[in-house]
């Protein structure tokens, strides 16, 4: 049983060698709350937990790179109104990926909480929505997070990351 917080700590210090950079900045050039611009929707991802704290938790929305979190922290982005599905990864394992599903209208705004689940030393990520009272209190004690690097086949995203709607099927 004393093994398990070892085994623990490796794999965790495994999954914190993400091909992605991330820093934080003081100026959010995307505010959590307040009013959306009338033309896309405002989505805002919030990471709270304490734990796996090391571990970045990179989010692409309909393929495209958003953002990403490490820590207690957040970020968020402009999408085109219609239908998304975000994806969370720790680059931990394959088969835990999160997904959510989202459908946004424009001038609207849109709170995913990204949590996460221990597999026996893999991290997982879960993602949810989450309504605006329960997001400012997951933000108290965030950081807000910007990606400042990524591997070759992707690139960093602008100051206002923006994420294209797909066709509904």
């Amino acid at each position: 049983m004393t093994a398990f917080p070892a085994v623990l700590g490796i794999a965790l210090g495994l999954a914190a060698c993400s091909p992605y950079g991330v820093g934080t900045t003081t100026t959010p050039p995307i505010p959590a709350f307040g009013p959306a611009e009338p033309e896309v929707a405002t989505v805002c991802v919030i990471r709270s937990s304490p734990w796996a704290r090391a571990v970045t938790f990179v989010v692409h929305d309909n393929q495209q790179l958003v953002g990403a979190t490490r820590g207690p922290s957040y970020f968020c982005y402009v999408a085109a109104p219609g239908a998304h599905q975000l994806v969370s990864d720790t680059f931990d394992s394959v088969d835990k990926v999160g997904r959510l599903d989202l459908t946004v209208a424009a001038g609207n705004r849109y709170w995913v909480y990204q949590d996460h689940a221990n597999h026996f030393g893999s991290v997982a990520s879960k993602l949810s929505t989450v309504d605006e009272g329960r997001a400012r209190e997951l933000l108290v004690g965030c950081s807000y997070m910007i990606v400042t690097e990524v591997p070759g086949h992707e690139h960093v995203p602008p100051g206002v990351p923006f994420a294209p709607a797909v066709a509904m099927r």
